[in-house]
């Protein structure tokens, strides 16, 4: 399991006092009102933590204010750039429900053992998410339902789907 987990994406400034707004990754994001301290990864890779010391919502958006950031310019490297917090600080989640983190890069395989390729990226649809597998040849949709999701392994990093009439065409 991946150590870090990312939270949301900060996506542009707002105002004049160094706050920006973020694209929560999170089914509750209230969720920000019990984070302090968090990582911020630019689009370099680099990694500057930062104390959260003031959050507000608007509509579906996370407003954030960092310690010591004040000013828009103090915040403008921050742009597109991912909200890690550690796996020990996040909410443990319900049986049979995982962090998208945890399944990008899972090893994907049919319940007959043919090996489709690894998990790249999830769609949430709204009513479903589906992962998006690429394989050497192609890249199949798999939508992440009971019919067609058999198991989860973190352990052995490998996703195991059932092959419904369709799925692979």
């Amino acid at each position: 399991m991946v150590e870090w987990i990312e939270v949301g994406i900060i996506f542009r400034k707002h105002g004049i006092q160094g706050e920006v707004k973020v694209f929560p990754l999170t089914d509750s994001p209230k969720r920000f009102l019990d984070l302090h301290d968090v990582v911020i990864e630019d689009s370099a890779g680099e990694r500057h933590p930062v104390r959260i010391d003031r959050v507000r919502f608007q509509q579906d958006r996370v407003i954030l204010h960092f310690e010591g950031k004040d000013t828009p310019e103090h915040v403008a490297p921050f742009m597109r750039s991912r909200i890690l917090i550690h796996r020990a600080e996040a909410v443990r989640l319900p049986e049979g429900r995982y962090y998208y983190s945890d399944v990008i890069g899972l090893s994907v395989y049919t319940d007959r053992e043919e090996y489709l390729g690894r998990v790249e990226d999830i769609l949430e649809t709204g009513s479903n998410d589906v992962y998006v597998v690429r394989g050497e040849a192609r890249e199949v949709l798999i939508p992440a339902i009971r019919e067609v999701i058999r198991k989860i392994d973190l352990e052995n990093q490998r996703l195991i789907v059932h092959e419904v009439e369709g799925l692979l065409e």
